[in-house]
C-alpha cells in the first residue's frame, strides 16, 4: 500500500553502499523512518529532496513487517536553504532536530510536525531570537512528549499554594515552596517562572514580542536545558557544537557577535 504525508527530514544516514535511512517527522504519521532505496545515486528520484531539514511530499510504500516503509519519491516543497548555507543556523537546527528524534518516539508527533516546520522558517529567515527560540522549542516538545515540567502555582511536595519564595526542583520535575526546598533545588525568580509560563504558549512567530531581561533570560534558558539533558541522561552532540562555536568569537563575529 502506498501512501503520500508531508514530512520534514530529522536526519539521513547511509545504509550499505546506495540506500538511504531517513528519519521523518510527518504531519499525517509523526515520527517515522523510510528507507530510499538507491538514495545515494538516483538523481532522478531524489535530486536534492534528502537534505536534512528539508520538507518535502514523500511518497511512501509499505516495506516489510517491522522494516521502515520504502520512500519511492519525495517532492520538494521546502529547502529551508539558508539553514544550509550558514553553519551556525545548521547547527542550530542540528540541536532542534536531533531532541525531536529523541523525545518523540516513532508513531507520536503529529502535533508538533507545525511547530517544528514554523521553528525552522524562524531559523531559515534569520531572525535573531534564538534562545527565546530554544527554550519555546525545549517546552513546547517536552509537553507534546509528556514530560513537561510543573511550573503551576502549587507545590509539588506538599500542593499548597506558592508563595514568594519557589524553587525548582530536578527530582520533582516541577517548583516546590519553600517550606520543601532541598539543598539541590535551585532558588527561582518569580519573573523567570511568570516568563518560562508565558512564553511556552506561544508560537515560535510571536516570541519577537517578548523583550525579557537579559539576566532572567539567561537563567531560564539554563534551567529548561539542563532539565533536558537530565531527562535524556546523556550528551546531545549538537548542544555541545553550538556551545564550542558560541566560544568561538572570530564565529560569532561572522553572525553579527549573537547566537
Amino acid at each position: 500500500m502506498s501512501v503520500v504525508v508531508k514530512a520534514i527530514i530529522l536526519s539521513s544516514r547511509t545504509v550499505g553502499e546506495k540506500d538511504v535511512l531517513l528519519e521523518l517527522l510527518s504531519a499525517e504519521r509523526g515520527r517515522l523512518s523510510a528507507l530510499a532505496k538507491g538514495g545515494r545515486k538516483s538523481l532522478r528520484r531524489f535530486v536534492n529532496t534528502l537534505e536534512p531539514f528539508s520538507l518535502i511530499q514523500a511518497h511512501l510504500r509499505g516495506g516489510k513487517i517491522n522494516l521502515p516503509p520504502f520512500l519511492d519519491k519525495a517532492d520538494l516543497l521546502n529547502p529551508f536553504e539558508n539553514l544550509r548555507l550558514n553553519p551556525l543556523a545548521f547547527t542550530k537546527t542540528a540541536y532542534l532536530g536531533e531532541l525531536t528524534e529523541c523525545f518523540l518516539k516513532p508513531g507520536t508527533g503529529q502535533n508538533f510536525f507545525y511547530f517544528l516546520q514554523e521553528s525552522l522558517s524562524v531559523l531559515n529567515a534569520g531572525i535573531d531570537y534564538w534562545p527565546l527560540l530554544k527554550i519555546n522549542f525545549e517546552l513546547f516538545l517536552l509537553k507534546t512528549s509528556g514530560f513537561s515540567p510543573h511550573l503551576g502555582k502549587f507545590c509539588l511536595r506538599c500542593d499548597q499554594t506558592l508563595n514568594k519564595e519557589v524553587f525548582f526542583s530536578f527530582s520533582e520535575g516541577g517548583v516546590v515552596c519553600g517550606n520543601c526546598a532541598f539543598e539541590e533545588d535551585v532558588l527561582l525568580n518569580l519573573k523567570i517562572l511568570a516568563f518560562l509560563n508565558h512564553i511556552s504558549g506561544l508560537r515560535p512567530l510571536r516570541l519577537r514580542i517578548i523583550k525579557p531581561d537579559a539576566e532572567n533570560l539567561k537563567k531560564a534558558e539554563q534551567l529548561v536545558e539542563s532539565f533536558v539533558l537530565q531527562l535524556l541522561n546523556r550528551e546531545v552532540n549538537s548542544l555541545r557544537v553550538l556551545k564550542e562555536m558560541f566560544n568561538n568569537k572570530s564565529l560569532l563575529a561572522e553572525n553579527g557577535g549573537s547566537l
